[in-house]
């Protein structure tokens, strides 16, 4: 079967669009291919062919959440959509350098949520990233306020990232 120049341009196009869709809902990570999703300590994970896993769920209790950078020497690299869902226990999260974008609704009805670090390495932030999180009130962010502006803050920022945009950003965070 012979395929045109004209085809090949527009499937070239729809590849491209489509790939412009689904990061500018923050959404950058997914094209890799999972390999098995596996249980490493209290974190649920998808394990992708390249050696790097995306946390999908956690079992834990504690109420100062350091996320490792690495689990089972598998590089953590991103998070599924309410991996954090109704955590009433959990008051801080540190975010690990290996991490370069948030969900959509990664902390969701997490009412005790004050502070979270995120690191200089994320470039997008999902609609609702902490979404009904009331208590949130410290954003401890790893570089310059230049860099955090240049961050995509999801669609529309005054509203979707409510609980993120209104809490007081400190900025140079170097983790302890």
């Amino acid at each position: 079967m012979k395929v045109s120049l004209k085809t090949i341009k527009i499937l070239t196009a729809a590849l491209l669009l489509t790939a412009l869709l689904f990061g500018s809902f923050g959404c950058v990570r997914h094209t890799h291919i999972v390999m098995e999703s596996r249980r490493i300590g209290d974190f649920f994970c998808s394990v992708y062919e390249d050696g790097t896993v995306d946390i999908t769920a956690w079992s834990g209790t504690d109420e100062e959440l350091r996320i490792p950078s690495k689990l089972d020497g598998l590089s953590v690299v991103g998070f599924g959509m309410k991996t954090f869902d109704s955590f009433e226990h959990l008051k801080a999260v540190y975010i690990p350098g290996t991490v370069t974008s948030l969900p959509a609704k990664l902390f969701n009805a997490c009412p005790n949520l004050e502070k979270i670090y995120i690191p200089a390495s994320v470039k997008s932030i999902g609609q609702n990233v902490i979404f009904n999180c009331p208590n949130l009130n410290t954003v401890l962010y790893g570089g310059t306020q230049a860099q955090w502006d240049e961050i995509y803050v999801g669609a529309v920022p005054w509203t979707d990232n409510y609980d993120l945009i209104n809490s007081e950003i400190v900025y140079e965070y170097k983790m302890q």
